[in-house]
């Protein structure tokens, strides 16, 4: 019997299978994949042959014995290695490379009614890509037999199934599909892991907006939503102006180093301490590239100005190449920011900066420079000043321009222009997300602006459209509302939907399209548990009916699946297959979609729309008991859904009320204060 080692590279790609232990390695430039590939039976020979031809490199390996006779064959090729087995045995493989830790499964099909989305690691049959969120690029699988998969015990993605597939690596996938440097965004910055999420005061009382109403919704968010998740307080753009277009115009002193005093009479810094005080961060809109009027730094350095013209914005534009503007104004205006004590920046009046460099651009200092590249200057500059781990928002995204040209040097970008009314948050916000997620989280937020909730521009159904949509696809969650003023049914909608969890996409491809019905399909994959929360949001202003195919939208296979109503408080059954909703008007239905596990399993929990990732920190499940540590807020009522299957009897659940309906037992817990509470439910077989 001849046995050998089978190795073959081309350019960078390379594979070794040994004929002896039968294990296999792929990679390229380092290894990537180890697993084996078995014949499955006793073989007497084993022969290995070597072919290069024209596009690559062939290595066959051929087991036999009497009876059966087994073929490998591996080609190495610029675009990646081909393994085939004939017939068809299978593989069981491990990624090693990239650190799963860093890695998100995704996949190129893309949906126009379905985005798809992932907390911690999950896998399912449709993904066929490895990204890795460090270096932009991505291990890629093509096969009809083999599949990508998370193995929970070994922390490992896997590939298992048949040995017929593809394997290669793409590089530069989102730096290509949208033209910009590749940068990982920075989850050191001021917000942390979490995106940002709490009160800004433009959409909630626009010009009305002062001391005392920052300081009423700063203590009304500390006492209703802090504990929830609420961790910051934006002061937007009043502090500087009084109104729009005519009347952006001042003749008081308020500019860029001089707040408004009858808004702020205190000043700035004395609202940051009111914010830091309540235990949140002070965040402020800042748009140092303009003045409303001809001001006295202006007129000491009559350089730095480039036009004159008046917009919403102001009328006296800076000159963003100027040394003087980068060297000296900028630095100044932002250490202001620091003296009035705000830790987190929204950078205004940029796309209107843009227009105008562009527009005069005979008259800058260096016209040399596009304005792309003075733009990026500015932001560097912005970054230099600031320091690496402040967050800043860049605003507004009314253009791809906006939002990308310096996506590498922001935490986040706002997507989209004002979204007050309905059809102005599908244009400006729904649409604009599906076209930029998949920068989400990975290179930076998708700041869709503001969730507005009030009745003025909202029905229940649509507020709760609203505040999903963006907490599900894990983006930054911004109160547009006086909060004060928001009735108990409004405010329990924001309860439900903080802290915008550590969400990432799912789909390496943009989409600019939206079904009448949009689903977003939430894989979850935690330690202790894997499931799913899928919304379906009718975006229309009617009636409507959809079918909710479990296999088609979430690719779930296999098994029957429990479905839980969060909103409507509800269990819908199990099913193999799918389910029928009926959906109002602007309607968004939030299912949890647990496989049965033939015995008693939680079903749903109210505290956070994920119905268990929020706040359930660790669960055991034992033969007759089910152990959990949730983390809890103060007098908001806890309740879990909890199916216990015919041939089960639920013996104690110490400290929690219970009561039955139908086939759900639900267990409520009033918690006394804030932070974690362990639990033990305990059951038998009847």
């Amino acid at each position: 019997m001849n046995v050998k080692n089978a190795y073959l590279s081309y350019e960078d790609y390379f594979l070794n299978y040994n004929t002896k232990t039968f294990k296999l390695s792929i990679g390229c430039g380092k290894d990537y994949l180890k697993g084996e590939i078995k014949p499955g039976f006793d073989f007497t020979e084993c022969e290995v042959s070597h072919k290069l031809y024209n596009e690559g490199i062939r290595k066959t390996v051929t087991f036999k014995n009497v009876e059966k006779t087994l073929t490998l064959t591996f080609n190495a090729e610029t675009s990646g290695i081909r393994v085939k087995s004939e017939p068809e045995t299978k593989i069981t493989a491990e990624f090693v490379s990239p650190d799963f830790s860093d890695t998100v499964a995704m996949h190129e099909l893309r949906d126009k009614e379905v985005i798809n989305c992932v907390l911690g690691n999950s896998a399912k049959k449709r993904d066929n890509m490895l990204f890795d969120k460090n270096i932009d690029s991505a291990v890629k699988i093509e096969s009809a037999s083999a599949f990508i998969g998370f193995d929970k015990n070994r922390n490992a993605y896997t590939l298992s199934g048949g040995a017929d597939f593809k394997f290669s690596v793409k590089k530069d996938i989102l730096s290509s599909q949208f033209s910009i440097p590749y940068h990982r965004i920075n989850k050191n910055a001021t917000f942390g892991k979490l995106p940002p999420v709490g009160w800004m005061t433009w959409y909630a009382v626009k010009f009305d907006a002062g001391e005392k109403t920052v300081t009423e919704n700063t203590v009304c968010q500390m006492e209703r939503l802090k504990d929830f998740g609420a961790n910051t307080v934006w002061v937007d753009w009043e502090w500087y102006h009084k109104g729009l277009d005519d009347d952006s115009v001042r003749d008081d002193g308020v500019d860029t180093f001089h707040v408004d005093k009858v808004r702020y009479p205190n000043g700035l810094k004395a609202v940051s301490d009111k914010i830091r005080e309540c235990g949140f961060i002070p965040s402020l809109w800042i748009g140092f590239t303009n003045e409303t009027f001809e001001t006295d730094y202006i007129k000491a350095h009559p350089e730095v100005l480039l036009a004159v013209e008046q917009s919403w914005v102001g009328t006296y534009f800076y000159d963003i190449t100027h040394p003087t503007f980068l060297n000296d104004f900028l630095p100044k205006a932002l250490a202001q920011v620091d003296e009035w004590g705000y830790e987190a920046v929204k950078f205004d009046t940029l796309p209107i900066c843009m227009e105008r460099t562009e527009q005069y651009h005979e008259r800058l200092y260096d016209s040399s420079l596009t304005t792309y590249r003075a733009y990026r200057n500015m932001i560097a500059k912005t970054r230099e000043i600031l320091g690496k781990d402040r967050y800043i928002l860049s605003c507004s995204g009314e253009n791809r321009s906006e939002v990308l040209w310096a996506a590498d040097m922001v935490e986040a970008a706002r997507i989209g222009l004002d979204i007050f009314k309905w059809d102005e948050f599908l244009n400006n916000c729904v649409k604009r997300v599906t076209e930029f997620y998949p920068l989400n989280n990975i290179v930076l937020y998708n700041d869709p602006d503001n969730v507005v909730i009030r009745d003025e521009f909202n029905t229940y159904n649509q507020a709760v459209s609203r505040a999903v949509f963006v907490s599900m696809l894990g983006m930054p969650v911004t109160f547009g509302d006086d909060l004060p003023k928001l009735p108990p049914e409004r405010m329990n909608i924001l309860k439900r939907v903080i802290p915008s969890l550590d969400i990432y996409p799912k789909e390496i491809n943009a989409n600019t399209e939206i079904g009448e019905v949009l689903v977003t399909n939430l894989d979850i994959g935690l330690s202790f548990e894997s499931y799913n929360v899928i919304s379906v949001f009718n975006t229309q202003e009617r009636e409507t009916e959809y079918y909710l195919d479990l296999k088609k939208t979430a690719d779930l296979e296999g098994g029957k699946y429990h479905i839980y109503d969060f909103w409507h408080d509800e269990y819908l059954g199990c099913t193999d297959s799918g389910i029928k909703l009926v959906l109002e008007p602007c309607e968004t239905r939030v299912l949890a979609v647990r496989k049965d596990s033939g015995g008693v399993q939680i079903l749903s929990t109210n505290r956070h729309i994920t119905q268990g990732a929020a706040e359930i920190k660790d669960m055991r499940m034992q033969n007759d008991s089910i152990s959990l540590k949730c983390s809890l807020v103060k007098d908001d009522l806890y309740k879990i859904a909890l199916y216990v299957p015919q041939g089960y009897e639920l013996i104690s659940a110490e400290g929690f009320n219970i009561t039955n309906k139908n086939e759900v037992t639900y267990l409520s817990f009033m918690p006394d204060k804030t932070g974690e509470y362990n639990f033990k439910i305990n059951f038998k077989r009847s």
